[in-house]
């Protein structure tokens, strides 16, 4: 039998071992190769479930370096046997301090792991704790999505634990705009870049924060494949619960936290496991640190950015905020991760996903007018395929209701933006993120700049005659450069269909602007999008008669306060009267009812599923 293969610490065996795993080479553009290091200290109860888990990944570790903090109990007895298992895992061995020290104590773990490690080798590194149960494809998934995606510099799944009373599996308390403590699982660009943690309390708050300071995306990710058991709960580390609130309240001292937002946080966290008595202790540590003049972080810049995110919760919602923050940062990442040569990024290997909101059955993309504009321009530029654009307001969210064929459309297509103020509201009352409106008439005049400063052809079809021929006038002249494919009126019959659908595929253009009513731009759109064979397919109602002309449009004062609709109104009371007062009274008692739902009915999704382990935990 096979020595252990341990790592006393600080000894240059270390720097040795990686050598032999991982070469001195650069590592190459979307490899895989990712560093765990584990902190642990008397986990013998729940180690071989972790050991077992990592084991059994569908793509294991370049190098687990688990970092044997003292342990008093049989972990080190554990550690060896798994070390002689698998050939990726190497332990160091630190000398027994006499007590488990949580926070700073762990971040000096995690670093003591990384000693005479060099983190170029690597792509990813992770601090894992060694009380978890992950899925099979949990580092997988994860990595899948930081090549799918840049700006991505951390991510975790969710996790879940035993309920102490009753057995049942309940959904840990966790930001979707933070990974999680017990698997921080990092781009190293990102990790080197926010400077790795701060060795004190709330280092896994202050991370992600920073990160997104930076221009990075941190995030949590509530998906079944990726939703693991956290044997150990939340905040019971130390001593108890109650003393893990206690130490979670001076850390959110520390960090630079607004009194008025963590009153708000424990507030909303007053049902969850201890009910009422963990808020309690929350609120009593952050007090009390206060009380006592304790030291904060030192970096002004960044409390000050914490405290302007957290009004920004505080006022639309946490998501919504973080969507607008991340948008607000992006040309700053950008221009410091210019190419991914440079930057030591990987290539994405696919378009990066958008995030999602749903309201009343339709799921929006949550994108701001120059991510949207960005997305379709990403249509054009790819393998010709029909995509199809749904500007989509308060009117089309109750017409689908009733009309099936219109909600399927509204399903299938590739991109759906908030075009109205009253949906933006809904979604960011009911906690969701939507950085802003993304009018249908905006998007098309962007999209038109776009197309033309991209050598891309437009096809416009809908309105009167008089109105497509003036629109396809002014369009020349505003766009010089523009190349129109053709335009058809609106006025067609059954019959005219296929002719039309021909037409259009036979000019070649890149994007198709449909100035017809719903739901009949949308259906048909649906119906013909293959043959049409157009690569961004787009209904924009009304529009083309205000961009021609022949319509006023409400000043930008009107637009930003929501009340569009009623400019409209006064334009065009005959035709539209009946529809606003009927829709727009159904769309206040559906979204209504469907924000308080969300607010404080929603039930958790199902947990993920506890699978035995050999030779118990």
């Amino acid at each position: 039998m096979l020595p252990a293969r341990t790592i006393e610490q600080k000894s240059t065996e270390a720097l040795e071992l990686v050598e032999v795993e991982a070469s001195g080479a650069a590592t190459p553009a979307n490899s895989r190769r990712y560093l765990l290091v584990s902190p642990c200290r008397d986990e013998a109860q729940y180690l071989r479930r972790t050991l077992d888990s990592v084991a059994a990944q569908t793509v294991p570790p370049a190098l687990w370096i688990v970092v044997d903090d003292g342990s008093t109990d049989g972990t080190a007895e554990i550690l060896e046997a798994y070390a002689r298992k698998l050939p990726f895992l190497r332990v160091v061995k630190r000398v027994d301090r006499g007590h488990r020290k949580v926070g700073p104590g762990v971040i000096e773990a995690f670093y003591a792991g990384l000693d005479g490690i060099r983190l170029a080798d690597f792509d990813y590194v992770c601090k894992l704790d060694m009380d978890l149960d992950l899925p099979a494809r949990y580092f997988e998934l994860l990595m899948e999505r930081m090549e799918a995606n840049p700006r991505i510099g951390t991510s975790s799944g969710k996790p879940w634990f035993v309920h102490p009373t009753t057995g049942a599996l309940v959904a840990e308390v966790c930001g979707d705009e933070m990974s999680v403590g017990m698997t921080k699982f990092y781009r190293v660009a990102c990790f080197e870049e926010i400077g790795g943690f701060v060795r004190q309390v709330m280092w896994d708050g202050i991370d992600c924060h920073r990160a997104r300071m930076l221009g990075w995306i941190a995030e949590s990710v509530d998906s079944e494949p990726l939703r693991f058991i956290h044997l150990r709960p939340q905040g019971a580390s130390q001593k108890n619960i109650i003393t893990g609130r206690l130490r979670a309240g001076f850390g959110q001292y520390f960090m630079g936290t607004a009194p008025l937002y963590y009153l708000v946080v424990a507030a909303y966290r007053l049902p969850a496991h201890p009910a009422l008595f963990g808020s309690i202790a929350m609120l009593w540590g952050y007090l009390r640190s206060w009380a006592r003049g304790l030291p904060r972080y030192d970096d002004p810049e960044f409390r000050g950015f914490l405290r302007s995110y957290q009004y920004a919760c505080l006022r639309m919602g946490k998501g919504a905020a973080t969507a607008q923050f991340e948008a607000e940062r992006a040309p700053d990442w950008h221009k410091r991760h210019a190419t991914t040569a440079t930057s030591g990024l990987a290539q994405p290997a696919v378009k990066p996903a958008l995030r999602k909101a749903s309201l009343m059955g339709l799921s929006f993309d949550v994108v701001t007018m120059e991510s949207a504009v960005a997305r379709c321009i990403e249509f054009c530029s790819g393998p010709r395929s029909s995509h199809t654009v749904m500007t989509a307001n308060a009117s089309h969210l109750c017409m689908m209701r009733r009309d099936e064929s219109l909600a399927k459309a509204g399903r299938a297509a590739d991109l759906t933006v908030a075009d109205g103020m009253s949906v933006v509201w809904a979604l960011q009352a009911s906690g969701q993120a939507m950085p802003e409106r993304v009018a249908g008439i905006d998007l098309m005049a962007n999209l038109l700049v776009a197309a033309e400063a991209n050598g891309l052809s437009v096809y416009f079809l809908g309105a009167r005659r008089e109105v497509v021929e003036t629109l396809v006038e002014r369009a020349s002249q505003r766009h010089p450069k523009l190349k129109i494919a053709g335009f058809r009126d609106g006025y067609f019959g059954p019959q005219d269909h296929q002719a039309i659908v021909e037409e259009i595929r036979e000019s070649g253009a890149d994007m198709l602007f449909i100035g017809m009513p719903s739901p009949f731009k949308e259906t048909w759109t649906e119906r013909h999008r293959e043959r049409l064979d157009v690569p961004l397919i787009m209904g924009v109602g009304g529009s083309f008669d205000v961009l021609a002309g022949f319509i006023r449009r409400a000043p930008r004062w009107v637009q930003v306060s929501g009340f569009e609709w009623f400019w409209r109104l006064l334009m065009e009371p005959r035709k539209l009267w009946k529809r606003y007062l009927v829709t727009n009274s159904e769309f206040l008692w559906l979204a209504g009812r469907e924000i308080i739902s969300r607010r404080f009915y929603r039930a958790p999704p199902s947990g993920p599923t506890m699978r035995p382990t050999e030779g118990g935990s």
